[in-house]
């Protein structure tokens, strides 16, 4: 028996220390309800949580960046309801204007109408924004520019390949134009538009000029030598002045030119030209706008069309995982109701212009249901996307959880059997800190 060193006791104080770290360690785990609270826990788990967390936390953004960009195709969308609404009514008007029932100074009546809803497309074009970004105006259509000034791109599908584009313009676009002798008329008829002429010759010429004026025609000239011309251009445009052959304006021609990866090969692209509206068409949905109103016979351009300029949603948690949505452009230019120095291309002063701007209202109805049927693809995609992004957060949360979490049940189990054992560590500490009273009794007997 020794009283120096106390084996046993030292031997029971270890066994308590250990039992009271094990015991601190799963009191940590039950209070924070984490099985893994410092890297010394579980390294490797450590580390594989961390980057699942980063994970999650980017799954959860993304999906909140798909619900703006929602918002965001919610808002537009709204917007091309409205003008197709506007379009109808416009369409409604052209169809009551064409019944030769009206009088020049009814349909006069009907064209101020469509002036306005003309004018409130345009506002409802230049004003829709989200987050004070332009979403019908062109500042989030794709980038598309020209080298020259005479030729203004007006947009381009998300399949035209991004690369120079080189045209010729070979024709330009021209307004109908008719001179004519009114003198000793008393009565006339203007694309199908009756009236009675005063006997003055002043006065007739006002009457006359002011009908034109209605009829979207300029008048210049004496009532012996009067010269009129549309003021918009295209093929569309007719001048006839009673039962004879009427004049029409022209459409703009011009030629593609070879390039890589532009126009090539040539005989797979086409166009239309309605005016100084140039609309190429190819495969696969290649459609290119372009407007040459103001270009000269015989003028060259190339146009540059870039992979930027639409609105990039980032729907991912990764680089590259992004979403590209192109809002067109829609306005009167675009959808070929006005031209791009402001003049009406449509008029329901007679009954041919009232009956030719059916056919132009349908295109143009086609167009913004077009537009709405690509923001309808998109928004179903992202609403793909969201739940998509939300299973996989749910998913990787759950294998997380299965690194980082206790598991209560398991842990109190383990906790009372510490506390046990810490208890019964103590107790046996204290016999062993008794022991050497023996020796007590020894030396005394």
């Amino acid at each position: 028996m020794r009283i120096n060193h106390n084996i046993s006791a030292q031997l029971a104080n270890v066994s308590l220390k250990k039992a009271d770290n094990r015991l601190t360690s799963s009191l940590h785990k039950l209070s924070t309800g984490y099985k893994i609270n410092k890297a010394a826990d579980d390294s490797a788990g450590m580390a594989i949580s961390n980057k699942m967390r980063t994970q999650i936390r980017a799954l959860d953004q993304a999906s909140r960046n798909a619900a703006d960009g929602d918002s965001v195709i919610q808002t537009a969308e709204g917007s091309l309801a409205e003008i197709a609404s506007i379009l109808q009514r416009i369409r409604e008007l052209g169809v009551e204007a064409a019944n030769d029932t009206y009088t020049l100074e009814d349909r006069e009546a009907i064209q101020e109408e469509v002036d306005q809803m003309l004018s409130e497309i345009d506002r409802i074009s230049s004003t829709t924004e989200f987050n004070g970004k332009g979403l019908l105006d062109g500042s989030s259509a794709r980038t598309i520019m020209s080298n020259s000034l005479a030729v203004r791109p007006l947009s381009t599908s998300l399949e035209v390949t991004r690369g120079t584009y080189n045209l010729t313009v070979d024709t330009i676009a021209e307004p109908a134009t008719l001179t004519y002798d009114f003198s000793g008329l008393s009565t006339v008829i203007i694309n199908g538009n009756e009236f009675a002429l005063s006997a003055n010759e002043e006065d007739a010429t006002a009457e006359i000029i002011a009908a034109c004026d209605a009829m979207n025609i300029d008048a210049q000239g004496d009532l012996a030598n009067l010269t009129l011309t549309t003021r918009a251009t295209g093929s569309a445009q007719q001048i006839a002045i009673n039962d004879e052959q009427p004049e029409y304006g022209k459409d703009a021609t011009i030629t593609l030119g070879d390039g890589e990866p532009g126009f090539d090969p040539v005989d797979k692209f086409s166009y239309i030209a309605v005016g100084g509206k140039v609309t190429i068409v190819g495969s696969d949905g290649f459609e290119m706008q372009l407007d040459v109103l103001k270009a000269q016979a015989g003028s060259e351009a190339t146009v540059r069309v870039e992979n930027a300029g639409y609105m990039e949603l980032q729907i991912g948690a990764n680089e590259h995982q992004t979403l590209n949505v192109d809002f067109a452009e829609v306005n009167c230019v675009c959808l070929g109701l006005r031209d791009s120095d402001g003049v009406d291309l449509i008029n329901a002063c007679s009954q041919h212009g009232a009956t030719s701007m059916l056919d132009v209202l349908d295109d143009a109805i086609l167009a913004v249901s077009a537009a709405r049927s690509a923001l309808g693809a998109y928004q179903n995609r992202l609403d793909a996307t969201q739940n998509s992004l939300d299973i996989s957060s749910e998913n990787l949360t759950d294998a997380m959880s299965r690194i980082m979490d206790t598991d209560m049940a398991s842990e109190m189990t383990n906790y009372t059997q510490l506390s046990v054992i810490s208890q019964a560590a103590t107790a046996m500490l204290s016999q062993a800190n008794n022991r050497p009273q023996q020796i007590m009794s020894l030396l005394q007997s």
